[in-house]
């Protein structure tokens, strides 16, 4: 079978296979041989208007049918190795680039990871400054990322297009320990193209005037139960609208999901969300929003927005929109700002610093820096209401993942539970130190037992939901080392 690699941008990499695909080339490769994959590459939102190229050099790209990739030899077969630059900024909106193409036997990829040259790899502002990158490749030219597996890649005898996503706006982050640089916190996953449908629409608001297209609109896609609450929900893909309000969201595993479309920069505008969204295999659902201003909030509310994460020594803004009785913003609201520390290692210094406080317009805005590791519930309180989120400040240790642990080690499903079920990877280094900003790759070693959900990137967390009996293994991978579970579905 010839198999195809693909990069898809909004920010995704993709392995696509021959079947039923676009980039179908029956020319290429031996005549009753094995199978043809290819690759093709494709990017992610990436949310500064600042920055014109997110340029990746890509090595090449592996596949493995077997989920324990420590062992001597895992079975890794190469797909692709195009030895080529792609921009990712290039390749958004669903848009895709081939990677390259190579031999892939049938069968079910469990693993698949894509080397980089960092030496070669760049980020550049609109007026082609270089960006300082810290690509945590511990002073090797190369780094390895994992993609995460959320079901396994089927590679049928006539081939597939496995698609490599790779989201930029989440594995790029700028100024996350006020270094002023970016910081490589890898969030891939892969997919079959062919098991995957798609989600598109066009964001509008009346906030100066008659409604318009508005770009730079966040479009987060979430699994999880609606009526259970934003914190128990886990972000299976995101977005971002374009110049003309248009966003589209590409290979998407069937499912229903719950969508959420939130401005960054004027929190005035609160976050519509829509729940029950149902996108199918091979399909496109249309989905758009409308953001208005004034009318959406709950009487008398308090709502936070802004980052749940933050480096230490690097700064955090969150924005307080206050709604009166009648479920109105309110102009100018005085807000308290307060930060509960209880989870703090040293009682005697804060995790979170409170630097300023302003308001704009209908705002209330805080700024803060990250002062150690550790978790603090920030509070907004105005006329009498409150609003708090949870934010994690994170240690820059610099040492490579020595060791991953999956927790609980061992656990029992019934069939009939319907919400999912969390798993949590702890990653620590040859010191035994926890590490926090690293990603990690999650699989499930039969998904017709336990299928993946959803991930939280910030907390290593995974969800999972029983779908019949039998015995799995959950398995978790950060910088090639390996955590599993034991999961028993009665």
């Amino acid at each position: 079978m010839r198999s195809r690699l693909i990069w898809n941008s909004l920010a995704a990499l993709a392995l696509a296979g021959l079947a039923g695909s676009c980039y179908k080339d029956d020319s290429t490769g031996p005549k009753g041989g094995k199978p043809m994959a290819r690759v093709l590459l494709t990017d992610d939102p990436f949310p500064f208007d600042s920055v014109a190229h997110v340029n990746v050099y890509v090595v090449r790209v592996d596949a493995t049918t077997n989920p324990d990739t420590t062992v001597q030899d895992s079975g890794w077969v190469t797909v692709a190795e195009p030895h080529k630059v792609f921009d990712l900024l290039t390749l958004q909106q669903g848009d895709t680039a081939l990677v390259g193409s190579g031999e892939l036997s049938a069968g079910e990829y469990r693993a698949i990871r894509v080397v980089l040259d960092v030496d070669s790899s760049s980020i550049l502002w609109s007026g082609g400054a270089s960006m300082p990158v810290d690509w945590q490749n511990f002073g090797s030219s190369k780094v390895t990322l994992y993609a995460l597996v959320e079901s396994p890649v089927s590679v049928p005898q006539d081939g597939a297009d496995i698609v490599i996503d790779f989201d930029v706006g989440r594995s790029f982050l700028y100024n996350y320990f006020g270094t002023k640089e970016f910081v490589l916190i890898p969030w891939i996953r892969a997919v079959n193209a062919a098991a995957t449908g798609a989600l598109e629409g066009t964001v509008t608001s009346d906030l100066y005037g008659p409604a318009q297209p508005l770009r730079n609109v966040g479009v987060t896609v979430y699994s999880g139960n609606p009526a259970a609450g934003i914190a128990t929900w886990s972000i299976a893909a995101t977005g971002h609208t374009d110049g003309a309000g248009h966003y589209r969201i590409a290979y998407l595993r069937p499912a229903t999901y719950i969508v959420e479309f939130a401005e960054p920069i004027i929190p005035a505008l609160p976050p519509v969300t829509d729940t029950g969204v149902v996108v199918v295999k091979g399909g496109t659902t249309s989905l758009s929003a409308e953001l208005v201003r004034d009318t959406s909030g709950t009487s008398g509310s308090v709502f936070i927005s802004g980052p749940s994460s933050v480096g230490v020594g690097g700064h955090l803004t969150l924005s307080a929109v206050v709604h009166d009785s009648s479920g109105h913003a309110v102009t100018s609201p005085a807000v308290t700002w307060t930060i509960v520390d209880t989870l703090a290692a040293d009682t005697t210094a804060p995790v979170l610093t409170l630097d300023s406080t302003a308001t704009l317009d209908s705002v209330g805005l805080a700024f803060f820096t990250g002062a150690q590791s550790g978790w603090v519930f920030v509070t907004a309180t105005s006329g009498g209401f409150s609003a708090s989120r949870a934010v994690q400040v994170v240690s820059q240790n610099t040492n490579p993942v020595a060791s991953v642990a999956v927790s609980p080690a061992s656990d029992t499903l019934a069939v009939a539970d319907t919400a999912p079920t969390a798993f949590q990877a702890t990653l620590r280094d040859s010191l035994g130190q926890q590490l926090t900003n690293r990603a990690v790759s999650w699989s499930s070693s039969d998904t017709t037992v336990l299928r993946i959900v959803g991930t939280n990137a910030t907390y290593f967390d995974v969800y999972v939901s029983p779908l019949k009996p039998g015995v799995v293994t959950l398995t978790a991978i950060s910088e090639g080392k390996v955590g599993q579970a034991t999961v028993t579905v009665r």
